[in-house]
């Protein structure tokens, strides 16, 4: 079974990013007409279903073997990614700052109605993707054609996402996404023609060509940049980007400003908890140092560059 052209691929994607958009249209004028709550969960549960029902007709038309779907799209009516009831996160978002009503909503509860519904068009966006993506996953699973999958990306990609272009898959592996992720799977034979097709690519030249950042809103078309300014001092350095990737995760609040704060020797730093357990090789090779400096404090506190090249060595950015 060959893999699927460039121009399918494309073709998936953005029918899926349009249903997207489409649904979080939908449900923001429902929210700005104070419309009752099982309207907003019915109305999202549909872009649900033509999510579903989308994906599995793209990858059903990818097969030369059978180009009817096999999954069964009702499935995902109405269900989050969680397996939870849709009402559940929108009720969950919404009672954040007052108690959810059945009947029509009340007029202008939020202090902050920007922020408010970046929180529900963010909900509604990442639940109408996964129920896309896990629809592809089903459809394809249902297949003798492929067992394998990568990750498609569209850039500008936040770097969580760029770091994971190109990895193949097994078909039973789950698909790692985050709140607002647009990444579509597809299914391919092997990795060699997954990169001869066109769907490897290298994170590190994302970030020469400044191609790593992050969409400010799902439906604008402004982005933030992807990585701190001492991330990018440090991959310019020579750190490894997948390191410094990862070096976020392991903070207080995952993101480009957000860091463990703490104090060695009377200074206080940011840290990370990546690489810091028992078994992580940094560890092993670090058993008694406190902490793992982020790129940050390092270079606050380096002396010069050839100290924060030797930091950045010591703390496992730089092989």
């Amino acid at each position: 079974m060959a893999t699927p052209t460039r121009q399918q691929a494309r073709n998936h994607y953005a029918r899926q990013s349009a249903i997207v958009t489409a649904a979080v249209l939908a449900v923001r004028r429902l929210f700005e007409r104070n419309r009752p709550l099982p309207e907003i969960v019915a109305t999202a549960s549909a872009y649900q279903y033509a999510s579903a029902a989308a994906s599995m007709q793209a990858i059903a038309s990818m097969s030369t073997s059978n180009p009817v779907p096999l999954g069964v799209p009702d499935a995902y009516l109405g269900v989050s990614s969680y397996g939870f009831p849709l009402a559940e996160p929108i009720i969950a978002t919404i009672d954040a700052i007052v108690p959810a009503p059945a009947e029509a909503l009340p007029a202008n509860w939020w202090d902050d109605a920007n922020e408010f519904m970046a929180n529900i068009e963010q909900l509604i966006a990442s639940e109408i993707a996964d129920a896309g993506r896990t629809a592809s996953q089903v459809e394809f699973v249902s297949r003798p054609d492929w067992q394998n999958y990568v990750r498609m990306l569209n850039p500008p990609s936040c770097a969580r996402c760029a770091i994971l272009a190109g990895r193949i898959y097994r078909d039973l592996e789950a698909f790692d996404r985050h709140p607002g992720c647009d990444c579509v799977m597809i299914p391919v034979e092997n990795w060699q023609e997954a990169h001869d097709a066109g769907y490897v690519s290298s994170a590190q030249d994302a970030f020469d060509k400044g191609l790593i950042r992050t969409r400010v809103s799902k439906d604008s078309d402004e982005y933030r940049p992807g990585f701190s300014k001492a991330d990018e001092q440090a991959i310019r350095d020579g750190a490894d980007i997948t390191t410094i990737v990862n070096a976020t995760r392991g903070t207080s609040q995952p993101g480009i400003t957000n860091a463990l704060r703490t104090e060695v020797f009377g200074r206080k730093v940011k840290a990370t908890t990546y690489g810091t357990t028992k078994r992580a090789a940094w560890r092993k090779a670090n058993p008694t140092r406190l902490v793992r400096l982020r790129p940050e404090s390092i270079y606050e506190h380096a002396r010069d560059r050839d100290d924060a090249i030797r930091l950045l060595k010591l703390y496992g950015y730089i092989t």
